[in-house]
């Protein structure tokens, strides 16, 4: 009779054992799901700050228009100030806003037309830009045969029958990224080219804003004595219209003194969670009361940059 109770007794302790060891693995689990869960949330709402501050970005460059009437963008006005503005404070944490004027830079694709066909005048452009980098001007050859419609390979220009595990994109591109893949690029002159290039929508060659372009950027389409002249004008509010330049040769088609082309690019840390989000936006109705924008990219990233 004992024996049995004894029997009984250590059955009553396994069972209860048991009953704790899987207590305590519901426990556990339950801990690691709220976990992440939390993190999910948390994550979520650090975009949608993010999200917040581009929407603050938008109104600047709208008020820039409806309140200033302004017919020229320039490195004075608010919105150009924004990366050197300290972070916004947030609840439990900080976003940085920085607005570029995407028309301060050389556009790829203007190097081809709407048919595909190579246009000269931008690739010698961007020889040019390449040129006051001091880095190769094979580079701009090789873009050109990278976008272009045809197989007819450019003077250090570089085909598919260059290329091992893939080919030439033969149209417009939508990333800067995409030079990486270019047959002799190197890491480091990437990183330095970056900074002057951007990729805006196909069809029409975009102008430069002499107000907003660097120093590079404006010895690809004028000559050095006259760049360094504009860039010193730059920090004044820069010029109102183009007389001066054309005057000197320099052409609408190719320089301009306003922009429709921007990136805001929003870093938030909350809770310690960083995030990085790049809207390029196309600003309309650049004259009147009417402002709208065009979203025609954004990219969610960790916190790194682009060009490393």
């Amino acid at each position: 009779m004992q024996r049995q109770r004894g029997i009984a007794l250590i059955t009553v302790l396994l069972v209860f054992a048991l009953v704790a060891v899987i207590a305590t693995e519901m426990l556990q689990r339950g801990q690691l799901n709220l976990r992440s869960v939390g993190g999910l949330v948390e994550t979520r709402q650090t975009y949608y700050y993010a999200l917040a501050g581009e929407a603050f970005a938008r109104q600047l460059l709208a008020r820039d228009i409806v309140e200033r009437n302004s017919t020229t963008d320039t490195l004075i006005e608010p919105w150009a100030q924004t990366k050197d503005q300290k972070p916004f404070e947030i609840d439990n944490g900080t976003m940085q806003i920085e607005i570029h004027d995407l028309q301060g830079r050389f556009n790829l694709n203007n190097v081809v037309d709407a048919e595909g066909a190579k246009r000269d005048v931008a690739v010698e452009q961007f020889k040019l830009l390449l040129t006051a980098l001091q880095l190769s001007v094979n580079y701009a050859s090789e873009w050109a045969d990278w976008v272009d419609i045809d197989q007819v390979r450019s003077v250090n220009g570089a085909e598919d029958a260059d290329y091992k595990g893939y080919l030439t994109a033969g149209h417009f591109e939508a990333d800067t990224s995409v030079l990486r893949l270019l047959h002799s690029m190197q890491p480091q002159d990437y990183a330095k080219l970056a900074p002057h290039v951007t990729v805006l929508p196909a069809g029409t060659a975009t102008t430069i804003n002499i107000n907003t372009a660097d120093a590079a950027v404006l010895r690809s389409i004028m000559p050095e004595a006259l760049a360094t002249q504009v860039v010193a004008r730059q920090q004044s509010g820069g010029y109102r219209d183009l007389t001066e330049f054309q005057a000197a040769g320099l052409t609408t088609e190719i320089a301009d003194v306003k922009s429709s082309y921007f990136e805001v690019v929003v870093t938030v840390n909350y809770l310690n969670r960083w995030q990085r989000v790049r809207t390029v936006l196309r600003r309309n109705n650049n004259s009147g009361t009417a402002v709208t924008f065009d979203v025609l990219s954004r990219v969610r990233s960790p916190l790194i940059d682009d060009s490393e």
